[in-house]
């Protein structure tokens, strides 16, 4: 008898989300119904922050339209929180994320969790491969270029050519290892997983994305690279193992 692999696709979402949640989270369905695989999927609409009474409203109207959804709420805000208190709690053999304004193309999803059932511990979208295509500002192209080339593999000596990506799949076991060693909740949490993950020698694969900027973003630019030039910096001198 073949194996289902049981698969949760978390949408971390804040207040700032409400407009395009149910969009999202309908083409994503659609999506879903078009792979052919042994899965079984479940969405998990995310919720962090606080005043989020509407968006909370929101996604409890969807998950009562869709038996595949369901929604979580956590007080506290940041993207780290959004994706990792659901993974903590699931039960499912694959892990997945994804930004909800879905800036990366799902076509690649399928390659993720291929990537999981062939052995990887982790599989990521990745916009800087040579068969990538992005379309972004240029400031933030280069900001990400100097911040990835310079701190994450010169610094950090991280042999990955893009760790923020909001595209990530991981095996539930290799989560379960790493879950107790990540100390940030924000952005830079992806950074620092894979920080962990390559050290346990973890098999780390990257896949290659069609991706598009976001015409409305909550990130900050050049406050949020100060907080990871930050992170880096205490990550490199960080005794873990």
């Amino acid at each position: 008898m073949n194996r289902i692999w049981t698969v949760d696709i978390i949408f971390p979402v804040f207040r700032g989300n409400i407009e395009i949640l149910e969009k999202s989270t309908q083409e994503l369905l659609n999506y879903l119904t078009k792979i052919k695989g042994p899965y079984e999927f479940k969405i998990i609409i995310s919720i962090n922050g606080k005043k989020a009474e509407k968006i909370i409203e929101k996604a409890k109207l969807i998950s009562q339209t869709y038996d595949s959804v369901i929604y979580t709420y956590s007080e506290k805000q940041g993207k780290g929180y959004g994706v990792l208190n659901p993974w903590k709690n699931s039960s499912a053999d694959i892990l997945t994320y994804m930004d909800v304004d879905l800036s990366t193309s799902l076509e690649s999803f399928d390659k993720l969790l291929y990537e999981i059932r062939e052995g990887a511990d982790l599989a990521i979208g990745s916009r800087y491969l040579p068969t990538s295509k992005i379309n972004r500002s240029l400031l933030r192209y280069v900001m990400s270029k100097i911040y990835h080339v310079f701190f994450i593999n010169k610094f950090l000596r991280l042999p990955i050519k893009d760790v923020q990506c909001g595209f990530k799949a991981i095996n539930k076991s290799a989560f379960d290892q790493l879950y107790f060693y990540i100390s940030n909740y924000e952005f830079f949490f992806e950074a620092e997983m894979l920080f962990l993950a390559h050290g346990l020698k973890m098999k780390i694969i990257e896949v290659p994305v069609i991706w598009k900027e976001a015409k409305v973003s909550g990130v900050r630019i050049f406050q949020t690279s100060l907080l990871f030039i930050i992170g880096v910096i205490k990550l490199k001198f960080r005794k873990v193992f």
